[in-house]
């Protein structure tokens, strides 16, 4: 009966653990996708140029997705924070210059996830500034659609 106390408890123990893990990840890359919206739309247009290029550079060359461009704002800015922090691009958020390492933004947080609410209510409560993050997943339909439109295609011959 012992045994199954310790078992029990260490379970309880490694599920918090882990609860506490992932939260910390979603925090970062919350964090990263808000601050990079309101850094990006503060940079001039070849700022911005620079960071989209170098964001898709990145994510052509990026090992760990097949991906090869962003369904939605969470996806963008994620990206683009890791590009504003490879091009040297401090955050314009007060009292938070620098970025987190978020190794793959396509997986990090999701788009209408509850963290992205929690900072972006942060930064109005704190600094005063608006920041909307679409939870719109919105990824492309255009590989679907080229397969409906084959199907298409046979069905009609």
């Amino acid at each position: 009966m012992e045994i199954v106390f310790y078992i029990g408890a260490t379970l309880i123990i490694l599920a918090i653990v882990v609860k506490l893990i992932t939260t910390r990840h979603r925090h970062r890359a919350a964090s990263n996708v808000v601050f990079a919206k309101y850094s990006f739309n503060r940079l001039n247009i070849a700022q911005q140029n620079k960071v989209h290029d170098k964001a898709v550079e990145m994510v052509l060359a990026s090992k760990q997705t097949n991906m090869s461009g962003f369904a939605n704002e969470v996806e963008r800015y994620g990206w683009y924070a890791r590009s504003m922090n490879a091009l040297g691009i401090q955050s314009a958020v007060p009292d938070n210059p620098s970025w987190y390492n978020v190794k793959n933004p396509y997986r990090a947080i999701i788009p209408g996830d509850s963290m992205i609410y929690n900072i972006t209510s942060a930064l109005q409560q704190q600094y005063n500034i608006d920041i909307k993050i679409s939870s719109e997943k919105g990824y492309p339909d255009k590989p679907t659609a080229g397969k409906s439109q084959k199907k298409r295609k046979k069905k009609s011959s």
